[in-house]
């Protein structure tokens, strides 16, 4: 697993790529329920000290979720405008860790809500940009930590 720190030092066009389409945004993050199936909710996203980060409510089930099971998939959506894509999309997968609220990334996040959250830390085992040629047809770059490549 990487870091988002490694996965952007290893792969920094990728990285913009994903940030550009994760910054600010509401995205939606995968996670796997109780009983096996998977839970998508949407999360808000930042970058603090290296790391890719989010937070759930202190009060969510997918805290005990997350405790069994940490493997998470995330997913930027699309413009509500662009159903053909032109835009792009990115989709990350790895493990979730959590993270104190005094670790350095977690002062690094953006905003306040009236409620506790807890945060998690993202490792990036693989990501993967989508683009849409002229005919539509999808061209995929993809980096998996293990190889440290991207490939087309």
């Amino acid at each position: 697993m990487a870091t988002w720190a490694e996965f952007a030092n290893a792969e920094p066009d990728l990285a913009d790529f994903a940030w550009e389409r994760m910054e600010g945004r509401i995205v939606y993050q995968a996670t796997l329920r109780l009983d096996g199936g998977p839970r998508v909710h949407p999360v808000s996203p930042w970058l603090g000290a290296g790391l890719l980060c989010v937070s759930f409510r202190d009060t969510s089930p997918k805290l005990r979720e997350v405790a069994r099971d940490a493997r998470y998939a995330l997913h930027t959506a699309q413009p509500w405008e662009d159903h053909a894509g032109e835009h792009g999309e990115f989709i990350v997968r790895g493990w979730l860790e959590q993270i104190p609220p005094s670790h350095p990334a977690v002062t690094a996040r953006p905003g306040q809500t009236p409620y506790g959250l807890v945060h998690y830390a993202c490792s990036i085992e693989e990501a993967v940009a989508t683009k849409y040629s002229d005919d539509e047809m999808p061209v995929y770059r993809r980096w998996r930590s293990s190889s440290g490549e991207a490939t087309e």
